[in-house]
């Protein structure tokens, strides 16, 4: 069920990408480092823990209103409160973005997770839809970033799937051509139903800072 969706949701970015031939191209690739900090209460208690992960980041700019990216990241989270375990974090996206007016783009994609600790793999899989506003600062040289929206289809395995799923962050671009650097903070939360008079939520907040090129216009 959760590849069907993704599924779906590559195949609809897809079909919204312009002929390449048609348009001039922009190309930008980073290097991502990120502290991330896993908050899960289960009603008996919070588990925290926390690390930093390591990726990169790939995009690609059909003209001026339409951009197709995506981003992996992989490293260890540890504990930080006696409930938690150590785990391990993989995670990889893609996220189709239309400029509705020039501040604002309209986005879609879809994300594969997965929590490795020494007794089970838990994955999540979603689908996220939402809105990124964009400033321009500096003639055009730095951006603000503040970006919001839904998960209106999440999948855990293991778990009943979660009833709310938002996302929200803030953060800076800047571009020195052929350089580009970004720091971005997200906070994503989920809300399970209840189960035997107990409510779970789980909450993951990242703090990313990447570093690359970019190629074209």
């Amino acid at each position: 069920m959760s590849g069907r969706a993704l599924g779906l949701v590559v195949v609809a970015i897809t079909l919204c990408a312009p002929p390449v031939g048609a348009q001039r191209l922009g190309m930008s690739g980073l290097v991502l480092g990120s502290r991330m900090e896993h908050r899960v209460n289960a009603g008996l208690g919070v588990e925290q823990a926390s690390g930093f992960v390591f990726g990169g980041q790939g995009r690609v700019r059909f003209g001026s209103w339409f951009e197709l990216g995506g981003h992996g990241f992989v490293g260890t989270l540890t504990p930080d409160s006696t409930f938690a375990t150590e785990r391990r974090v993989t995670e990889a996206d893609v996220v189709g973005s239309l400029t509705a007016i020039p501040w604002l783009a309209l986005q879609v994609g879809g994300s594969i997770r997965s929590y490795e600790g020494t007794l089970a793999r838990q994955r999540w899989a979603s689908v996220r839809v939402g809105g990124e506003g964009r400033l321009d600062l500096a003639r055009g040289r730095m951006r603000g970033i503040v970006r919001a929206g839904l998960m209106p289809y999440v999948e855990v395995s293991g778990l009943t799937n979660p009833t709310t799923a938002l996302y929200a962050g803030a953060g800076l671009e800047i571009e020195l051509r052929p350089f580009v650097a970004c720091i971005i903070y997200q906070l994503e939360r989920y809300d399970f139903p209840a189960q035997a008079g107990l409510e779970r939520s789980e909450q993951l907040a990242s703090l990313t800072a990447g570093l690359g090129i970019a190629l074209g216009r």
